[in-house]
């Protein structure tokens, strides 16, 4: 189905692995990487991608550099299936946690997104990238160029990407 989710808080350490293994993370060069650039991206409050082929470790990297910097303010969408705008308000809509019911109208749901994240500073995770086309990251961006939101946003995404 298109625009499939999972969403919500970082996912447990253990959870990380694709493969469910039980194996523990090796600081590696591309780990580090990552951190450094997770903590850069938040720091300037940006955007940034992680990139790369499938079973690279991108999410795993990700994720464990958000448990180290940023574990309480961090939200995550995984897309499927060519993502729209519009899934990806719900997405947020859910992630964040928000009460009630979904505005129906676009505006009215960007307005309520917007206040929402100009509260208090979030991370947002994009995970599965990859799905989006342009008009969903340009969403994204919409979200993150409004001078009153106090967000980063962080995509990982395969290949293409």
């Amino acid at each position: 189905m298109s625009g499939d989710m999972d969403y919500g808080r970082l996912p447990a350490e253990d959870d990380d692995h694709f493969h469910r293994l039980d194996a523990h993370l090796v600081a590696t060069d591309t780990l580090m990487t990552t951190l450094d650039d997770v903590q850069a991206t938040i720091d300037a409050k940006a955007m940034m991608v992680a990139y790369g082929a499938a079973g690279y470790g991108k999410t795993m990297s990700v994720n464990s550099a958000l448990r180290k910097i940023a574990p309480d303010n961090t939200y995550r969408l995984e897309l499927r299936s060519g993502p729209t705008p519009r899934d990806i308000r719900h997405g947020l809509f859910n992630a964040l946690g928000l009460p009630g019911e979904p505005p129906t109208r676009p505006i009215e749901f960007d307005t309520l997104l917007k206040e929402t994240l100009s509260q208090t500073f979030r991370v947002l995770v994009c995970d599965e990238a990859q799905w989006m086309g342009r008009s969903s990251f340009e969403y994204w961006r919409h979200l993150w160029d409004d001078r009153n939101t106090d967000i980063a946003v962080i995509f990982a995404g395969g290949d293409g990407c």
